[in-house]
């Protein structure tokens, strides 16, 4: 409805926000141009060369979220690399390495706010990861 498509225009804005360089690195090999995201939780940028669930270059894979993709630069293959996501609870754009996938992506300031709502051994896994 209504709501719904507001709701998704509102996210897409969201992410566009959080991108915060456009410049490309050129066409490698047939590559697309790549943009770079930058991390709302450890500030790292992020390179990519596609948003959303399925990339055209690895069409075998479907991801259950809107990602930021890249073609996996080590891969002879056409695989797919996920650099980041929006944090299902907040919808800050965050990268791999900080946050978690559980059904759908949460950041790890999400995830310790609300430790009560995730399974007991994701929680241990994050406390035991930032020791």
């Amino acid at each position: 409805g209504i709501n719904a498509e507001y709701g998704k225009q509102w996210y897409q804005r969201r992410v566009r926000e959080a991108v915060v360089s456009t410049q490309s690195t050129g066409e490698v090999q047939g590559e697309a141009k790549r943009d770079t995201i930058q991390c709302l939780s450890c500030s790292q940028l992020l390179p990519y060369d596609f948003y959303g669930r399925r990339a055209p270059y690895c069409s075998g894979i479907v991801f259950t979220e809107e990602s930021y993709l890249l073609r996996d630069p080590y891969s002879p293959e056409r695989r797919v690399v996920c650099m980041a996501g929006g944090c299902r609870v907040c919808e800050r754009v965050v990268c791999e390495g900080c946050s978690v996938v559980y059904k759908f992506r949460f950041c790890k300031e999400c995830v310790e706010k609300y430790s009560e709502q995730f399974p007991v051994e994701i929680v241990q896994t994050l406390a035991k990861d930032s020791t």
